[in-house]
C-alpha cells in the first residue's frame, strides 16, 4: 500500500472512533448552528475577487511524506508570523499520520488570525467538513482521485459559509470540475504517486481551469515563484520553504520577497 492509501486507510478508523463519541447528526447540528451565528463566509473567494495579483497561500504543515520532518515550530508561533506579514490566506494541515498535525492545531490557528484559513486534509467522509466548519476554517480540500461525492461535499461545504478548492491532477479531473462550476482549482505540481515536482503541470493543465487557479507544492524560491505566476497562477500554494527557515527573521523576509514578486 502506498502511502496515500494508508493515510486514507488510518483515516477511516479515526472516523469510526469520532463517530462513536459524537454521530454524525450531532456535530451536523452543531457545525449548522454555529455558522448561523457567524458572518464570515466565503472568505477565501472574497480574497480571489478583490486582490490585485497573485494570491500567497501560507501553510503549516510539520511533516509530509515527501520530507518527512520538515519543522517543530509551533503552530502558535507560525501563524503570529503569518498574521503580522503580507500573507492573504493562510492553510492548516490536520492529517496525523504522515503530516504530523490535527483539528487542534486548526483550533489554534483561527483565535490568533482573522485571515482565512484552508482546512487541508484528505476529506474522505462529510464528517470532517462539519468538523471544519465548527473549528473556524474558511476552505476545504477536496481532492479529486480520492474515492468521494465531490458534488455531495461541495454542496455540504457551501452550504456551511464554506469555500472549496478542488485539487486536480489531470484534464478529466479539470473538466469535471469546471462541469460543476467550481470557482476555485488547485493543481498540485507534486506527484502523489512518487512526490517528485514538476511546474509543467501547472503550465499544461493550467490552461484549462475556468475558475481560480491554485498551483500547490514545490515552492523553494522567488523565482519558482515568478515562473509559476507567468503559468497563469491566482494564488501559490506554499509550505516547506516557508518553515525550514533558521528564524522569524529569514521566515518574514522570505514572505516579503514572495509578495514582491507576485504582486507586482
Amino acid at each position: 500500500m502506498d502511502k496515500v492509501g494508508e493515510i486514507i486507510e488510518n483515516k477511516k478508523k479515526i472516523m469510526v472512533k469520532l463517530k462513536d463519541k459524537k454521530p454524525l447528526n450531532e456535530i451536523k447540528k452543531e457545525a449548522e448552528d454555529f455558522v448561523s451565528t457567524r458572518d464570515k463566509k466565503f472568505r477565501f473567494q472574497e480574497k480571489f475577487n478583490n486582490i490585485k495579483g497573485t494570491k500567497l497561500i501560507a501553510e503549516f504543515k510539520p511533516a509530509s511524506p515527501s520530507k518527512g520532518d520538515i519543522s517543530s515550530v509551533k503552530v502558535e508561533d507560525i501563524i503570529k508570523i503569518y498574521n503580522e506579514s503580507p500573507v492573504d490566506m493562510i492553510s492548516c494541515l490536520t492529517e496525523e499520520l504522515y503530516f504530523k498535525s490535527n483539528l487542534n492545531n486548526l483550533k489554534k490557528a483561527v483565535k490568533i488570525t482573522n485571515k482565512p484559513i484552508l482546512r487541508k486534509d484528505f476529506f474522505i467522509d462529510e464528517y470532517m467538513i462539519y468538523e471544519a466548519a465548527l473549528n473556524g476554517a474558511s476552505c476545504i480540500l477536496l481532492i479529486s482521485n480520492l474515492d468521494i461525492d465531490i458534488e455531495e461535499y461541495k454542496n455540504i461545504a457551501s452550504n456551511l459559509g464554506l469555500d472549496y478548492i478542488i485539487e486536480c491532477h489531470n484534464k478529466e479531473e479539470i473538466e469535471f470540475a469546471n462541469d460543476i462550476k467550481a470557482p476555485i482549482i488547485g493543481i498540485n505540481n507534486r506527484n502523489l504517486a512518487d512526490f517528485t515536482i514538476d511546474f509543467n503541470t501547472t503550465k499544461n493543465l493550467g490552461k484549462l481551469v475556468d475558475g481560480y487557479l491554485i498551483s500547490e507544492s514545490g515552492v523553494e524560491t522567488t523565482n519558482d515563484a515568478k515562473i509559476l505566476k507567468s503559468y497563469g497562477a491566482d494564488a501559490l500554494l506554499i509550505g516547506t520553504s516557508l518553515l525550514k527557515n533558521k528564524n522569524d527573521i529569514e521566515t518574514k523576509n522570505f514572505i516579503k520577497d514572495l509578495n514582491k514578486v507576485l504582486k507586482n
